[in-house]
């Protein structure tokens, strides 16, 4: 194991010289390159605070040491999830939101026999809606729990271990991003630019921090017209934000939310609401086909909140993890045509921005996956559209089921709409103007193979963010709601992880650590925008442009060969599908 990781980190280091020789002779056309092809990363990163981009290129200058930092995380990550595999899919779960509380399990295994006094004293150093499941666990898997903590231990040791020969710059630097795991992703998914820019900024860090933050100013000032344009429109059309808000309680729902939850007004508090990401080392629960570093409550995935009296608190458009739901099940643009049709509306006033928005991101690649159907007279028609997605949410529904029960000759699309026209007037006269449907013509069918989009755990919301004497709200008797004027992302998610100093006991931590002077804002904006960006740019590789008729199968990570760290008796490759 240590020849070959031995051997890939030094292939790694050749070629990075050879990225950084090439940078000396021709700097500024290299830049411009790497910049073109990573773009993506570039403004994900540009996305981010000055204080958190001085901390990530401070990272981007030692390339070797994020290749180890992956090596090891994947290392960690396969033995962490060895060791609970024995264990229920919920309770897995509930093992790995410990992990997002740093200094918790290890609190929690030192003494078996704590008092219920000096219990109580540990769980007071953390956030209240991990004390039930830590109290559940302590009992019923404390053993579990030592071996977890002693890989902890191992991995941040060997971490430190690591960095000791860096500059105190740097080992702090490194101590920062991995508290910063989805910022770790980019970097080493973009390792050219990261090469490329951390021996950039190592030369001129004024200049490289100037340029990031022109473009930042272009960014957020672009998130926050279209947010702006979103929330004036869904406000301009009272059934499409009916629409919405039924929506979003499905959408709630189907996460494993319960009404008290998100029936219950919040209060303005909730602006301060933590959250904290998984833990590096371990990484977030392994079925997860995507990156699901920092887990957020609902209403970060609607994109607005009830706040005291009912009022909708908007903060920017919903997330593509919202989109993508809407998106997956036929029924929605039958039940919501209303608020189908605005999506359509709000798309065609920014497809400049499908790459990045959620909205447009997630109608332009709906559009992709039904070329056959969706024609001109969408755009044309304007007046009988929301029709349109009545009859193809309802033509959609009857395929699937008439599929299921023909498994070995699934229809297509157009050959359906040609059996079934009266069903569906108005989109069969659509196809026929085209002349996709031709008598006795028929389209080769392709099996469905988009994947249901994956169901995330539901964040438990302490009892002091909602509005007490109100109990849950009540939709249908609140409608029209008051709407609060916008204001882009004003919650200030905070995605850290509190420091656990060295030698303090848990009755001498503070559980209330001053906050860091770092605009929490923009930190849910960058990690939106990657998020968008990611998901949009992972369809790529798989979608079958041959098969417009039907939706791209799911989108799975690479294993990545990633470097091993130097570690003695290190376990097997993971099949974790991070990318």
């Amino acid at each position: 194991m240590k020849k070959i990781f031995c051997g890939v980190t030094l292939i790694l280091l050749i070629v990075a010289a050879g990225i950084k020789c090439v940078a000396q002779d021709n700097g500024k056309s290299l830049i411009k390159q790497v910049v073109k092809e990573n773009q993506e990363a570039v403004n994900a990163i540009a996305m981010y605070p000055t204080e958190t981009r001085k901390i990530i290129f401070e990272a981007a200058e030692y390339p070797e040491v994020i290749a180890k930092l992956n090596g090891m995380q994947k290392n960690s990550q396969n033995a962490f999830e060895n060791l609970i595999s024995s264990l229920s899919k919920e309770e897995q779960e509930k093992i790995w939101d410990m992990t997002r509380y740093d200094g918790l399990i290890s609190d929690l295994t030192a003494n078996q026999n704590n008092s219920e006094v000096e219990f109580n004293t540990i769980l007071g150093n953390y956030s209240e809606e991990i004390h039930k499941t830590a109290i559940e666990e302590q009992k019923d898997n404390y053993e579990l729990l030592v071996r977890i903590d002693k890989i902890n231990k191992n991995y941040n040791s060997d971490f430190e271990l690591l960095l000791k020969d860096y500059p105190p710059q740097t080992i702090e630097a490194f101590r920062e991003i991995i508290k910063m795991p989805e910022v770790l992703d980019i970097l080493f998914d973009h390792m050219q630019y990261t090469v490329v820019i951390g021996d950039y900024y190592k030369k001129n860090p004024e200049k490289v921090l100037h340029k990031t933050d022109s473009l930042n100013k272009v960014l957020i000032k672009k998130n926050t017209q279209e947010a702006d344009d979103w929330k004036q429109s869904i406000n301009d059309n009272p059934k499409a934000q009916a629409e919405y808000t039924e929506a979003a309680q499905e959408y709630a729902r189907d996460n494993g939310y319960q009404p008290d939850d998100y029936k219950a007004p919040l209060t303005q508090d909730v602006a301060d609401y933590n959250t904290y990401p998984y833990s590096w080392w371990f990484g977030y629960p392994s079925w997860y086909p995507y990156d699901y570093w920092v887990p957020y409550p609902y209403w970060y995935d609607w994109g607005f909140y009830f706040g005291p009296g009912g009022r909708i608190v908007f903060f920017g458009l919903p997330s593509e993890y919202f989109m993508e739901w809407f998106f997956y099940y036929p029924e929605h643009f039958s039940r919501y045509a209303e608020l189908s049709d605005h999506y359509y509306n709000y798309y065609d006033r920014h497809r400049g921005s499908r790459n990045n928005n959620s909205i447009s991101h997630s109608v332009n690649d709906w559009r992709d996956r039904n070329k056959d159907i969706i024609t001109a007279d969408w755009d044309k028609d304007k007046s009988n559209r929301i029709q349109r997605f009545k009859e193809f949410g309802n033509m959609e529904k009857d395929r699937r089921v008439y599929n299921a029960k023909n498994p070995k000759q699934p229809i297509a699309q157009t050959e359906y709409l040609q059996k079934e026209q009266k069903k569906y007037p108005i989109i069969s006269a659509d196809v026929s103007k085209r002349q996709l449907i031709q008598k006795d013509s028929k389209t080769p069918p392709v099996p469905e193979s988009r994947s249901e989009p994956v169901k995330k755990p539901p964040v438990v919301i302490p009892d002091h963010y909602k509005v007490t004497g109100q109990g849950q709200l009540n939709i249908e008797e609140s409608k029209p709601v008051l709407q609060e004027s916008i204001k882009v992302n004003p919650i200030p998610v905070k995605t850290e992880t509190p420091k656990r100093p060295d030698n303090v006991t848990p009755q001498q931590r503070n559980p209330n650590p001053v906050k860091q002077p770092e605009n929490f804002n923009q930190i849910r904006e960058a990690q939106q925008y990657h998020q968008n960006t990611w998901q949009q740019i992972q369809q790529q590789p798989v979608r079958q442009p041959q098969q417009q008729n039907v939706a791209p199968p799911p989108r799975q990570q690479e294993n990545r060969q990633a470097p091993q760290p130097i570690k003695q008796n290190a376990p097997a490759p993971s099949n974790n599908k991070r990318k």
